[in-house]
């Protein structure tokens, strides 16, 4: 059975992934793994020792409290989206939230990391969008990110971003078996002035590997590749965004600047990042 990591903080935007979460897990037949991180305040190394510890001792409590609390309230929630069957295991864990990640992922073998974004604007969204590209960045399993103002629908259309290379093939093997379990079509998409389009040797190469899979080939000649790739997502009503993370500008444009605010995807569109090895 495969395994999928959910971070949460209980916040509306974190709830609002778990039900991404919980169907990710029903598309792959995995357990979903539920990690609340916090992490411990800076006290001054000249206060009493015995004072800290009794400090220490009780955050830890009151955070296991609060933890324990959330737990029927997050059933609650997979109960009400007819999801309640999902088998799930609980985490809480004190440190910094990536390298808990980084060191889950590990452990336990994980097979894909889902996290909710904000789509808040400005410092907010920063530190929200910047932990999520940062996670999208370190570590080693796809990560799906679910924007604030996502409300679930079935996956029926992918958008692939592709420079036909061994690593979007790999990429592309990953997403084939969530695009059939969906019913959904993937469009590979291809941004650029590098002389491929659909008579080139590399992608008919890649057409008879697919032929007979969920898979359409989009070619647009463009320098601005960001604004493309956002008006093909817009105008195809994309509903998942896949990509291997080599264009780590386009990430960072997603979750961190106002480039995506003149499109309306904006705050909908879950975004899939694979891994260059």
């Amino acid at each position: 059975m495969k395994k999928i990591l959910f971070p949460t903080d209980f916040s509306d935007t974190a709830n609002n992934a778990l039900v991404y979460a919980l169907k990710m897990a029903e598309n792959r037949n995995a357990t979903l793994y539920v990690i609340h991180a916090y992490e411990m305040p800076v006290i001054s190394a000249t206060a009493n020792p015995m004072m800290i510890q009794d400090v220490y001792k009780t955050i830890e409590l009151g955070r296991f409290e609060n933890f324990k609390d959330q737990v029927p309230a997050i059933r609650k929630i997979a109960e009400d989206n007819n999801l309640g069957h999902i088998p799930m295991h609980f985490i809480l864990e004190e440190g910094y939230l990536n390298t808990i990640l980084k060191k889950i992922v590990k452990d336990e073998n994980i097979d894909m990391v889902v996290m909710g974004t904000s789509g808040l604007s400005g410092f907010e969204k920063k530190i929200l969008g910047s932990n999520t590209a940062s996670a999208i960045s370190s570590l080693t399993v796809p990560v799906l990110s679910i924007p604030h103002d996502a409300v679930y629908k079935p996956i029926k259309s992918i958008a692939f971003t592709t420079v036909f290379d061994h690593q979007d093939d790999a990429a592309l093997t990953k997403l084939l078996p969530i695009a059939v379990r969906n019913n959904a079509v993937i469009n590979c998409l291809h941004i650029s002035n590098d002389g491929i389009d659909e008579a080139s040797e590399v992608v008919q190469t890649w057409k008879q590997k697919y032929a007979g899979e969920p898979v359409e080939f989009h070619f647009v000649s463009s320098k601005e590749t960001e604004k493309s790739i956002f008006e093909f997502i817009d105008r195809e009503h994309i509903d998942l965004i896949a990509s291997v993370t080599r264009n780590r500008n386009f990430f960072e444009k997603i979750f961190t600047t106002s480039l995506t605010k003149k499109l309306a995807y904006h705050t909908k569109i879950p975004v899939l990042a694979y891994h260059e090895h």
